[in-house]
């Protein structure tokens, strides 16, 4: 003859949340259905449901939901703030792909200058892979046509080959894409001496592209790191780069080098760019600026507190260091 063994209330608890925790796996880890799990155990589908409501309730199951698109734009709504910027968009990054990431971010900015862009703008462009994905962007996308605008070189040209870095070729890019007027500044970006840079802007020609960049109205720029990241070709070339270093800079805008507190760094060699100066970007009502990767975060804030910078766009793992450095 069998006898029945009474279990304790603690026993019958430690039974219950055991029950909970096999259900829960068997429906959230084994992906296996209600019923199927039903089966399994030999009791009701109703009784199953009842388990994993309780388990949720006991906090045996945590649900968080990640929401990308909820995330950056709470992240983007709290650099705008902190950076007293006009506009902010923070993209999330594709998975191991900077390209794919960068496409992504210059997607938005293309959109976005697409939109506030008006055929009265002067609009300067830089070079630089950014400022390209963004232009390449643009001539997939845009259906406006702005034929009044005037496009303008902000820099010199590089004497580097890359199709990236010539400047007046995204100016003819851009023309072909958009309409409006090309102006092209056929000089290098840096000059030996500064009195070769002041006489090379008396040149008529010369003197018609720094009275455009008086009235430029929109620009597109990229936002440069430094010490340059793998791949990266500095304005300035890489020889100034380790003097630039010591001087504090961590990023530059159209070769213009600041520091992480946005102090724009005098060390001679400015005297030597032909470009549009730190005043001229002052004065600027929309400096369109994008970057991506979290090794640019050091250099986007000290870009956003030049005060250069009104609208950023940029990616998640670049935006969740700034909006913590800021």
């Amino acid at each position: 003859m069998s006898r029945k063994i009474d279990m304790s209330k603690e026993e019958k608890e430690q039974t219950h949340f055991t029950t909970l925790i096999q259900v829960a796996r068997l429906y959230y880890e084994e992906n296996l259905g209600q019923q199927e799990i039903a089966n399994k155990l030999g009791v009701s589908r109703s009784l199953i449901a009842q388990y994993l409501q309780k388990a949720r309730e006991q906090d045996i199951v945590h649900i968080e939901i990640n929401d990308p698109v909820g995330n950056c734009r709470q992240l983007s709504e709290e650099i705008r703030k902190i950076g007293r910027l006009n506009h902010v968009e923070v993209v999330s990054q594709a998975h191991n792909s900077p390209q794919l990431t960068l496409r992504a971010v210059a997607t938005k900015a293309s959109q976005y200058l697409k939109n506030v862009m008006k055929t009265t703008d002067v609009f300067g462009i830089s070079s630089g892979r950014s400022v390209t994905e963004v232009l390449d962007t643009l001539a997939l996308e845009s259906h406006r046509h702005f034929d009044n605008i005037d496009v303008v070189p902000l820099l010199g040209e590089n004497n580097n080959r890359a199709v990236y870095t010539q400047v007046n070729q995204l100016v003819l890019k851009t023309v072909n894409t958009l309409g409006g007027k090309p102006h092209f500044l056929f000089a290098p970006m840096m000059v030996g001496t500064p009195e070769l840079r002041n006489a090379l802007l008396q040149e008529e020609y010369m003197k018609r592209i720094a009275e455009l960049w008086d009235r430029l109205t929109v620009i597109c720029v990229g936002i440069g790191v430094v010490p340059p990241t793998p791949g990266m070709i500095p304005y300035i070339g890489e020889e100034y780069i380790p003097d630039m270093i010591k001087s504090g800079a961590v990023g530059d805008i159209c070769g213009r080098y600041f520091d992480s507190t946005g102090k724009i760094i005098e060390s001679g060699v400015e005297d030597r760019v032909i470009g549009v100066s730190t005043d001229q970007l002052h004065a600027i009502r929309n400096v369109v600026a994008i970057a991506h990767g979290s090794d640019k975060a050091h250099a986007v804030c000290g870009a956003i507190r030049t005060g250069i910078v009104t609208s950023l766009f940029i990616d998640r793992a670049c935006a969740n260091i700034v909006a913590k450095e800021l």
